[in-house]
């Protein structure tokens, strides 16, 4: 959204290395690392994946087999559940779709039950997938999920990365790839390796579109990914990610026009505009687009600045990187606001080239796998602007991708009961895009199923 963008960064000081002689190990549950580098695309291709499978029970009372399996991810002890079809096993294994899911807070993430609950959105996924006849795995990713009573490990990924930083997507990431070449090793079905597919769902968006291009062709992982689907995904860069999604979950001047009047623009009625503007469109779940008519949501809901947001957010990507990455000396950042218009950050010159290299948004020349953009047009978690772009570079790149817009939804492809977010004549794209992702794994082309 470069044409909205209300923040810009200024890289002010020159690039910081170490050089220690000599790197030890961390232990599997330290979240340090020695360098943001270490957690770059690039390097995260050049290593190796894999584990094994283990299951801890089969699930009862389900009309197809379920089971809650562990695997080992770089030393952490994580789960996956694991559905098969009750149909005939194909010739070549059953199809797999790789369910990547959305966030989970470190309160709740223990206590995942991997969609169980048969009226949640993912367990109507994950059974639309079963029913069409795909073997569906849904990682819980570090610190994820308790089975028989054991915790998942990794918990000190989340409570160290899970901030402004915007950097555990790529631990899940690598949670993921670890399943992926793991997948061999399940004994109580088989699975068709040549046609594994991926969904992930908004900060899953961001984990399988890092996963999708580590695993391109010229990497390193055994387990090629067939295709790939994101829904109202989290996928652009960190700092993009900072500079969006706090300010919008937090501050009535992020989506406001310049009148305090709310219009989807930031332009008011008498010419006035907000320079602090985001997006037109802030949740549906905050109920009433005018602040005056707040009753609880003004507790959850700050009159911030969009620049006092991002000053939160900031400190919490500061406290990280300083935390927890060992190579460089402390950092720090600057603020400015020039005539109250502008908020400028100067970030430090290692800073921005490290978190630049984290994430796929940026990686077109690895997204040779096709792909289907899944989204709202008035979704701040998934901006339509964002969605084109990576898919106009993916196919310029010589890449295959679809970019579906459904108006009026919600971050989870629904309809709002409010008339404001969602218009009389909006159509919920939930059940379209479970179908045109069930065409696009099954090698079809998705254009064909049409919005009636």
């Amino acid at each position: 959204m470069t044409s909205r963008a209300t923040f810009f960064w200024l890289a002010t000081l020159p690039l910081l290395t170490g050089c220690p002689a000599e790197r030890d190990k961390f232990a599997a549950d330290d979240p340090h690392i020695y360098d943001l580098a270490d957690l770059s695309v690039e390097t995260l291709r050049d290593r190796h994946y894999g584990s094994e499978l283990t299951v801890e029970y089969e699930v009862p009372n389900r009309s197809s087999p379920s089971y809650m399996t562990s695997y080992d991810s770089d030393g952490l002890r994580v789960y996956a559940r694991v559905d098969v079809p009750a149909s005939p096993t194909p010739k070549a294994g059953y199809p797999v779709v790789v369910v990547v899911h959305g966030w989970v807070g470190t309160d709740d993430a223990p206590d995942l039950d991997f969609y169980y609950n048969s009226s949640s959105n993912y367990s109507q996924i994950i059974d639309a997938y079963v029913e069409a006849g795909f073997a569906v795995i849904v990682p819980g990713w570090r610190g994820h999920g308790t089975v028989n009573d054991v915790p998942a490990d990794g918990i000190e990924f989340m409570l160290a990365w899970d901030n402004g930083s915007y950097v555990s997507p790529v631990f899940y990431a690598i949670d993921v790839l670890n399943l992926l070449d793991s997948i061999n090793s399940f004994r109580h079905a088989e699975f068709d390796s040549n046609n594994i597919n991926l969904y992930g769902h908004s900060q899953g968006g961001d984990v399988a579109l890092m996963a999708l291009a580590i695993a391109g062709e010229g990497s390193k992982v055994n387990n090629r990914i067939n295709a790939a689907s994101i829904w109202s995904g989290n996928i652009p860069s960190r700092f993009v990610q900072l500079n969006t999604f706090w300010p919008m979950q937090t501050s009535p001047q992020a989506f406001l026009a310049g009148d305090g009047t709310w219009n989807g623009t930031a332009v008011g009625e008498d010419g006035s505009v907000n320079q602090h503007f985001v997006f037109g469109y802030p949740a549906d779940w905050i109920g009433s687009i005018n602040p005056d008519d707040w009753t609880w949501q003004k507790d959850t809901w700050s009159n911030a600045t969009v620049a006092e947001a991002l000053v939160a957010k900031l400190d919490q990507m500061y406290a990280a990187v300083n935390e927890y990455v060992i190579d460089y000396p402390k950092a720090h950042y600057e603020i400015d606001t020039h005539d109250g218009t502008k908020t400028i950050v100067a970030h430090e010159a290692w800073v921005i080239e490290g978190l630049s290299q984290i994430g796929a948004f940026d990686q077109e020349q690895y997204l040779s796998e096709t792909l289907a953009l899944h989204h709202s047009d008035r979704d701040f978690y998934s901006l339509p602007e964002w969605n084109a772009d990576l898919c106009r570079r993916a196919n310029g790149a010589g890449g295959l991708c679809f970019d579906f817009t459904y108006p009026g939804n919600t971050h989870s492809l629904r309809l709002s009961e409010n008339g404001w977010f969602s218009p009389e004549e909006s159509v919920s794209g939930f059940f379209i895009a479970i179908q045109r992702d069930i065409a696009l794994f099954t090698s079809q082309d998705p254009r064909e199923i049409l919005l009636q």
